[in-house]
């Protein structure tokens, strides 16, 4: 994997950090030569394809819920070899055209770290570029996905949790937990930070999803990360989705990890080869002209 100097010597404004390939089970199955040159096309310089690392084993013991949510989280294990050798290929092929980093977006899940930990020990040498996510959150029943749909989102987390505002805090406590975790070969930018309110238009207007201490949480997030000079992701595949309609982290975010001086990464996030650049004039008007950073 890329050091944390290489990582901050990208120009931020031409890297889109967080895309996905035909190997997902819940994209479009795309190929990813198509999605490559649809980044080209776009002007993009640097382009991290960061496909769903394969879940632990534990998982399937551990998730309940929407199947489609269980059963395409991720590849299957067996399917790395051909992952491999596909991006590497485009990698090769591309290279005078663009800088193509090859790694996967791993899922931080309680329970599993020293899984996870494995494998990025295993992998890390291997890729150049990671994001550590979360996508799901414990219930009484099991797992819950947060962005499968509206209704399970409603069934699992937020039953559980009680209110919005409880999903929130138990989702931002996760992702600081996973900002605290120690590991060698942890990645150094965490995914979408506020996914949790994928289907916050699907609320009433007055619907709470903040209270003291998810501004607490939030804060606590920004001062380790810019402690130990990571990154987040600028995740714009939000503005898109009628149910969500904000980019992950949202502007105020935004705002306040820039005046820490931490590097937001545009990420796309895109399963399909038309939103390869979904919210890209959206993150620079954020980023370079409320924010004031390059």
């Amino acid at each position: 994997m890329l050091s944390h100097q290489e990582f901050q010597e990208i120009c931020c404004n031409y890297w889109n950090g967080h895309t996905h390939t035909e190997f997902c089970p819940h994209g479009s199955h795309e190929d990813t030569e198509d999605f490559i040159r649809q980044a080209i096309n776009a002007g993009f310089k640097t382009y991290s394809i960061t496909e769903h690392f394969p879940m632990p084993p534990q998982f399937y013991r551990m998730a309940d819920g929407s199947k489609h949510a269980i059963d395409t989280a991720a590849m299957d294990y067996s399917e790395l070899q051909a992952y491999f050798e596909k991006m590497e290929y485009l990698k090769a092929k591309y290279a005078d055209q663009i800088r193509i980093l090859v790694g996967f977006e791993f899922d931080y899940i309680d329970g599993c770290q020293e899984w996870t930990r494995s494998k990025l020990e295993e992998f890390g040498d291997k890729i150049d570029d990671a994001i550590l996510s979360v996508h799901f959150l414990p219930t009484d029943g099991g797992l819950r996905s947060v962005d499968d749909n509206y209704e399970d989102f409603c069934d699992g987390v937020l039953r559980y949790y009680k209110t919005p505002v409880g999903v929130a805090n138990k989702y931002l406590s996760t992702v600081l937990d996973a900002v605290k975790w120690s590991c060698d070969d942890k990645p150094a930018r965490y995914g979408h930070i506020t996914l949790y309110r994928k289907w916050r238009k699907q609320f009433k207007s007055d619907t709470a999803w903040s209270d003291t201490t998810t501004d607490h949480l939030i804060d606590k997030i920004l001062k380790h990360v810019a402690k130990k000079n990571e990154m987040l992701d600028c995740n714009m595949s939000g503005l898109a989705k009628f149910s969500q309609c904000e980019s992950s982290p949202y502007v105020s975010i935004i705002e306040k990890a820039a005046d820490r001086g931490i590097k937001l990464i545009y990420g796309s996030d895109a399963h399909e080869t038309s939103n390869v650049d979904q919210g890209l004039n959206e993150y620079l008007v954020q980023k370079l002209c409320k924010c004031g950073r390059v």
